[in-house]
């Protein structure tokens, strides 16, 4: 089972939209994260002319409710089928947090985040750390934009240039340390390098796929792939 979390940040609604139809499609799990709502409630006034496109409803919406607009919030109380979880707003999770719970406890083996990037780098930081809880737990994770797509890797990580919608590569250390890196099939190879954090800072920064399969290794650590459109 898969889910989609809207958090409050920066969306765009095409790529929300294409997602939405993707969960859709495999049976998945639609979660409103606090003003993630406002993201769904645009694409339904987008998409709706007047009626309400069910698809655009989430199945959960959790939080306590302080950033979004009353007439939003009110809109979507009315349709009835949501499942809604108020917290109050002194909390120790972040609202996107609780919605990683939720996807958890459902049985979820995957998790986008969407909505999970924008002005708060604090918020930023915070949901680009949930990638750390969700291989902890074996679950697959990414945070999604339109610019970037994140994901947290462990070991040998596969790309592909028939698959690639986003040209450029950036690997970026969570632990402090990761040792033995190797890139093949990159424009800028590596072989058996150790990385450590806030050394070396844009050696593995915008990289990209020189052959049509490219393959990241390193034999301990944790690794950020950031691969960007622009």
């Amino acid at each position: 089972m898969i889910a989609l979390i809207v958090s409050g940040g920066q969306t765009d609604p095409t790529q929300l939209r294409q997602q939405i139809q993707k969960l859709r499609e495999a049976d998945g799990l639609l979660i409103a994260a606090d003003s993630g709502l406002e993201a769904l409630d645009q694409l339904i006034r987008l998409e709706s002319q007047g009626e309400v496109c069910a698809a655009y409803v989430p199945d959960v919406a959790v939080g306590d409710f302080d950033s979004v607009e009353p007439q939003v919030l009110e809109r979507f109380v009315r349709y009835g089928q949501i499942r809604f979880e108020r917290h109050r707003p002194e909390k120790n999770e972040t609202d996107t947090e609780l919605a990683f719970t939720i996807a958890q406890e459902a049985g979820v083996t995957d998790v986008t985040l969407m909505g999970a990037t924008g002005t708060r780098l604090d918020h930023v930081l915070s949901n680009i750390h949930l990638l750390k809880a969700a291989m902890d737990r074996g679950l697959s994770c990414q945070l999604l934009d339109l610019h970037n797509r994140i994901r947290l890797v462990r070991g040998r990580t596969a790309f592909f240039k028939s698959e690639e919608s986003y040209p450029f590569v950036s690997f970026v250390p969570l632990t402090m340390e990761v040792k033995g890196i190797t890139l093949t099939g990159f424009k800028y190879p590596l072989v058996s390098h150790d990385l450590i954090l806030g050394q070396e800072c844009g050696l593995c920064v915008s990289n990209e796929l020189a052959a049509e399969e490219a393959v990241l290794d390193f034999t301990q650590g944790l690794l950020l792939v950031i691969e960007a459109r622009d």
